[in-house]
């Protein structure tokens, strides 16, 4: 049997408040900008609530550019299962360094035991930075 996912979010920083084992996150986004390729997104975290959890497993996730060759395997959590399956059990991890070899849809895909469970997509998107000409009569 395979968890249920309540939310899969994408930020900028995750951490679990030792005093009060709250999951914080900040900076939650759907897409990235860059101005060239490849590049790194310099950080960014994956946070991850499931219930429905019955047995001890692996989750990991990878992350993988949709109609591309380009993959990249995380870590896996060993996650416990609790007493109570109606238990939200939540996981979470920073990721330094994201690399996007170009532009495009990318997606976290997350695994249980080696089984797809869930995905979360993202669009990562080409911007331009340079300054624009100053409106005319201005200088």
């Amino acid at each position: 049997m395979k968890p249920i996912v309540l939310s899969m979010i994408l930020c900028d920083y995750y951490y679990r408040d030792a005093h009060t084992g709250k999951s914080v996150l900040a900076g939650t986004f759907s897409s990235i900008n860059s101005a060239g390729f490849p590049s790194k997104h310099g950080n960014c975290a994956v946070y991850i609530a499931m219930t429905d959890v019955a047995s001890n497993g692996a989750a990991q996730l990878i992350f993988r550019k949709e109609n591309s060759d380009f993959s990249m395997q995380l870590p896996p959590w060993e996650v416990q299962a609790s007493e109570n399956r109606t238990a939200v059990i939540e996981i979470g991890g920073n990721i330094n360094g994201l690399p996007l070899p170009d532009a495009g849809n990318y997606e976290f895909v997350l695994m249980w035991n080696g089984v797809e469970i869930a995905s979360r997509r993202m669009n990562v998107v080409k911007v331009n930075l340079e300054n624009p000409p100053p409106p005319e009569g201005k200088q």
